[in-house]
């Protein structure tokens, strides 16, 4: 049995305007939604086990750390679409008041 569903709150709340014809196929539809959360209220999950995430917990394997040798300007810009004296030029992105 659903339960009336008084709009006009719900639209209050949630700060919406509403015409009389999104009320009139909304109502039902809210009264629905409640409807199933008193469903889900009435389930006995106190019990229950929390899985907490569903993820699966694994973990990779890592290597050391090793120091190596950093690349040099000319290497790291070999590929680089555009560059100016040893640094990669890129599109500006902020604009200057």
């Amino acid at each position: 049995m659903k339960s009336p569903i008084d709009i006009d709150a719900v639209r209050a709340l949630a700060r919406l305007h509403l015409s009389d014809e999104e009320k009139a196929v909304l109502a039902p539809q809210m009264a629905e939604i409640v409807e199933w959360f008193g469903k889900l209220s009435a389930l006995q999950l106190e019990d229950g086990e929390d899985e907490g995430c569903a993820s699966v917990s694994f973990s990779l394997p890592l290597r050391e750390d090793q120091a190596r040798e950093c690349f040099s300007a000319e290497t790291a810009l070999a590929n680089a679409p555009e560059k100016q004296k040893d640094f990669f030029k890129v599109p500006k992105v902020i604009e200057e008041k």
